[in-house]
């Protein structure tokens, strides 16, 4: 038995097959991704799910599904399996640059509506300040910061990892609104209810994604059905598909565009009804100008605050 685990240790190449396979839902672009054959990439998924003893994959009309074994040993080897790939960037990181470093990552919304007006405000007071930011999706943002991956992660909350040690700083609530073209009838209402948005044409992400989880309950507790006219799975592109008058897209000030022009409205739901944002920290000290930062965050929402009327009312710093 020592033996066997001592295997499974050792092969790190099957370890990083599964997660390719995973993170992509096919062998072929896993197997292109470490640069082995189908064929190769075959055989040592079989010998992993051997050497484990546990049926990862259901191969149902020759597609390749986790099975429930297979999803819960992905939680468990995900974060070490993502601490080895970013061996290289740290290795860099100790090369080429400073300590003083920083490195964000966030959602492209965040991104464009937190992270880039803090860093201009930021550079002005530091310019020898460096910094990377770059756009993940939520697990991997969560799992890369508890690596060290990155130094700082903004997301909203909960945080859907449990087993993950994360240092979690709340900062800031924002109400949850709807985005309108402003010709739409409910673009004349203050506040919007969940039965006005019953009989509405909505553009939203796919099952399963922040977004249309909000959309789900927020109607579902009301006991209003909802109609889904397009999906997508980039918040960005909801924005764009509402201006375009496809439909109305749920969101809110922070994931909104920064300026409320070009014939869209923010219309906040009615209830108290309220998204809040954190920042996440790997244990242990925090980065150099991470307090900084999240300080300049929290200017840019004051700054906000007081020149848009409408955003004293959606925007809240905790």
């Amino acid at each position: 038995m020592k033996l066997e685990y001592t295997a499974i240790l050792m092969n790190l190449r099957a370890l990083q097959l599964f997660r390719h396979i995973v993170l992509t839902g096919a062998l072929s672009e896993a197997s292109d991704r470490l640069n082995i054959s189908v064929s190769a990439a075959s055989r040592l998924l079989s010998q992993l799910e051997s050497d484990v003893g546990l049926t990862l994959f259901s191969r149902k009309r020759r597609r390749l599904e986790l099975t429930e074994e297979g999803q819960l040993f992905f939680r468990q080897v995900a974060n070490t399996l993502i601490g080895i790939d970013e061996i290289p960037r740290v290795a860099s990181d100790i090369r080429g640059r400073a300590q003083d470093w920083l490195s964000i990552v966030t959602a492209a919304p965040m991104a464009n509506g937190l992270v880039v007006p803090a860093l201009a405000r930021l550079s002005d007071d530091l310019p020898q300040l460096q910094c990377t930011v770059n756009v993940e999706n939520r697990f991997d943002i969560e799992s890369k910061v508890s690596v060290r991956g990155y130094n700082l992660g903004l997301i909203s909350l909960p945080v859907e990892n449990a087993i993950i040690d994360l240092q979690i700083v709340q900062f800031l609530r924002s109400r949850l609104c709807v985005l309108l073209p402003d010709t739409h009838s409910l673009a004349q209402q203050n506040v919007v209810s969940a039965k006005d948005l019953a009989d509405q044409a909505f553009v939203t992400l796919a099952p399963g994604q922040r977004w249309r989880d909000r959309l789900e309950e927020l109607m579902g507790r009301a006991g209003h059905p909802f109609s889904v006219a397009f999906e997508t799975g980039s918040t960005v592109v909801t924005v764009e598909m509402v201006r375009a008058g496809l439909g109305i897209t749920l969101i809110d000030r922070v994931c909104a565009p920064p300026s409320l022009e070009s014939g869209l409205v923010l219309r906040p739901i009615e209830g108290e009804h309220w998204i809040t944002y954190a920042s996440l920290h790997p244990p242990g000290p925090r980065a150099p100008f991470a307090e900084r930062f999240l300080d300049a965050v929290s200017d840019h929402i004051e700054e906000l605050c007081s020149a848009e009327p409408q955003a004293r009312d959606l925007l809240e710093l905790i």
